[in-house]
């Protein structure tokens, strides 16, 4: 397995450690959230493994090009602008959560459009690059800072004042009966693979998923949904941490590194996260841009002999991103990022049986 799969497999699941997913597991908490937690690795690695293992079918070739070789366009169209929305909802979800985050924690005097506008600008250089450049990006992010997300976990898990006797009453809920809300926000970690719909042209993924691959994907995907659950549990309690809209920022602010430059860890876990969030959305809407341009190619946009179709695109992506921030607070956003994570199965059903069909398609 390409090793640009495993960065955005992580960078997915570093990413929702502090964005919605934490909060929607918390207001679960009472509702049988482990249970859904376990069910959902199961799951996602499940679905991560068909997914992979039907690309593997299709060495080089993105979803379009496979889609355009074997459906028709009233199939093909439909199916390829259902994911390019899918995809910037999953881009504008992380957008908003981390716009609100630095506002309440770093800058609160700022004003909540500049903040937007400035990670749109930011990310709008990213969006349109191209996919080497792009898989280039996130290695050296992931390079860069997941070694400090990696010792600051540790930090956390080594910390004296986090008291496990919070986690294990949180544990004693086992028993409940799984929650669906609980079970899509769990599953939807592992959603950094279904990216190969477009990089696969540059990943080449021709071999199926082995044992080790399928036992790393789990492994990885337990330690993350444990992490993102029972840590903040064990530093803020079991009964007041439905509450907290951030909990892992909460968290965070609990731990001190006593000999480093910077004592409070807030500071240095914000900004790192917040790099690591920028690839994130800048993956997901590169990912919506390219099936967007898939569907839509505009001749009439043409300037010195080059099509800005992909401009129009980014610059509505922005528009829509500034719009949608100044718009919903808080508690709707964890709303609507509930509301789409409960949609995920009709995602990967429609992706799995859609590579089903081009699969049979090409073998006849």
């Amino acid at each position: 397995m390409s090793r640009y799969l495993y960065y955005l497999i992580i960078v997915t699941m570093v990413t929702n450690i502090i964005a919605s997913v934490p909060k929607i597991l918390m207001s679960e908490s009472k509702n049988g959230v482990i249970i859904s937690m376990i069910i959902a690795v199961i799951a996602g690695v499940i679905l991560t493994t068909v997914v992979i293992n039907l690309f593997s079918y299709f060495p080089s070739m993105t979803l379009p090009e496979i889609l355009k070789q074997s459906t028709s366009k009233w199939v093909y169209y439909p199916v390829l602008f259902y994911f390019a929305v899918s995809w910037y909802l999953a881009g504008l979800i992380t957008l908003i959560t981390y716009v609100f985050l630095f506002n309440t924690f770093l800058s609160y005097e700022t004003s909540i459009t500049i903040t937007t506008l400035a990670f749109i600008l930011i990310a709008s250089f990213g969006v349109l690059m191209k996919e080497k450049s792009v898989l280039y990006t996130t290695e050296l992010v992931l390079v860069l800072f997941l070694p400090v997300i990696f010792i600051l976990l540790l930090k956390a898990y080594a910390d004296p004042q986090l008291e496990w006797d919070f986690v294990k009453v949180a544990i004693m809920y086992i028993n409940k009966e799984p929650s669906y809300t609980a079970f899509s926000a769990s599953t939807y970690v592992f959603i950094g693979a279904v990216n190969i719909i477009i990089f696969n042209k540059f990943m080449n993924i021709t071999q199926r998923i082995g044992i080790k691959q399928v036992i790393f994907l789990g492994l990885v995907g337990i330690f993350s949904l444990f992490t993102t659950y029972f840590i903040p549990i064990g530093f803020n309690g079991f009964e007041q941490i439905e509450n907290l809209n951030f909990p892992w920022v909460s968290t965070s602010d609990s731990i001190r590194l006593r000999y480093g430059i910077i004592e409070r860890v807030i500071f240095v876990f914000v900004i790192v996260f917040l790099g690591v969030a920028f690839i994130s959305l800048l993956i997901h809407w590169h990912v919506s841009l390219k099936l967007f341009e898939s569907i839509f190619h505009f001749k009439k946009l043409e300037w010195k002999s080059k099509n800005l179709t992909s401009y129009l695109f980014v610059f509505l992506f922005g528009v829509m991103g500034i719009i949608s921030t100044r718009q919903i607070n808080e508690y709707q956003l964890f709303k609507y990022s509930s509301y789409f994570y409960n949609t995920l199965p009709i995602f990967y059903v429609i992706l799995i049986s859609i590579l089903l069909f081009a699969k049979r398609r090409s073998n006849s």
